[in-house]
Order: C-alpha cells, then structure tokens, then sequence
C-alpha cells in the first residue's frame, strides 16, 4: 500500500490542509493519508501553540468524513521535538511492506536540504509537495533536480493550493470561518474550548 505522511503543528488544521490531502488521492496512487501534529516542532516556534490534545482533536474533526484519513498521535511519544526522520522511522516499522511518501509544502519543500539527516528522509519516503496560488511551480521543479543529486525523489501536484497559514486564522478565527477557511466543526470545537481567544 502507498501511505501519504502529512505532519504538521495544525494549529489550527484548515482548509488548505484538507484540501492538499485530498489532491494528494487524486493525484498520486495513495490510499492512505496519515495526519501527524507535532508534538514540538523543530521549524516554529510553539508559543502560541495550543495543548498538542486539542490540536490532535481539531485534526480529527476536520478529517472524520473522508475514510481514507488517518489522525495518529505517533509524535506525543516522542516528549520532544519532533524531528521528521524519528518519524518516519517509526512509521517504517509499523507499515514495513508499504510505500511511505511525505507530504509538504512548498516553503518547507524548498528548504528540504537543511532539515535533519535529509538523505535519511530520502532512504524512507517519497517527498510530495505542491505549487501555491502565487505560482511557484517552477521553483520547486528547480529545486526537485538538487533534490535528485541527492538521491532524494519527489511528486510536484498539479493542483495549487490557496495560500493560508495557520497564523492568520489564530489572528481572528471567527473572520477566517466566515471565510470558509475552517472546518465548521473545528470552529465550534474552538469556540466551545475557548482556544485563541475566541469565547
């Protein structure tokens, strides 16, 4: 079986999060997707993170109508942070006999070379990423030949994604559901929690 890894802190998961996933089944030959939040990120800084419990909980509301989603909450056993090899190492022990790809964007993908034991990465997992609104496709084409010098193999999705952080939906979380930038369900599920100021 082919298995999508889709980490991320998901604070709060969105649309654009769904949205990748969902393309990454349409467009790649997987039938899993495995949502992953970090327990400590090495790339953000988690101050304004909200308990890892919650944001385990957003991910499963937002992806409890697609059976081909899978939340799991690998990474609160690692009690620090939360480095994508130790993952993936992980996972190649649970899922010994099947395909793992990892799932990114195009910031964290064009900046792939400096995360940890890279070429570890490569050895485990096909890296998928896609392009942004803002059309950065050619970009990550470039960067996927640098990618192939070092063994490292890559999926460019077709399909563009729209350009949405978490950070601007914890900025004002009530206009970001107006917007239909959030699950409905994960808005009550923050408004009945209480999470990023909303009440």
């Amino acid at each position: 079986m082919n298995i999508a890894i889709f980490g991320g802190a998901f604070n709060p998961i969105h649309k654009a999060h769904t949205t990748l996933a969902e393309n990454v089944l349409k467009e790649c030959n997987v039938e899993k997707v495995i949502f992953i939040p970090t327990f400590i990120s090495p790339h953000k800084s988690m101050q304004y993170a909200v308990p890892f419990e919650h944001r385990v909980n957003m991910c499963k509301i937002a992806t409890k109508d697609n059976d081909n989603f899978i939340v799991s909450t690998l990474e609160e056993n690692f009690k620090g942070k939360s480095y994508t090899y130790r993952t993936l190492e992980e996972l190649k022990k649970l899922y010994p006999n099947d395909n793992l790809f990892l799932v990114t964007g195009a910031d964290m993908y064009l900046t792939f070379l400096q995360w940890r034991n890279p070429d570890e990465i490569f050895s485990l997992a096909t890296l998928i990423t896609c392009p942004r609104d803002d059309g950065d496709y050619n970009s990550l084409v470039e960067y996927s030949k640098v990618l192939e010098k070092h063994n490292g193999k890559s999926i460019i999705l077709k399909e563009p994604i729209m350009e949405l952080s978490s950070t601007i939906v914890r900025d004002d979380v009530n206009e970001a559901f107006k917007r239909d930038l959030i699950d409905k369900n994960v808005f009550e599920y923050i408004r009945n929690n209480q999470l990023y100021g909303v009440k």
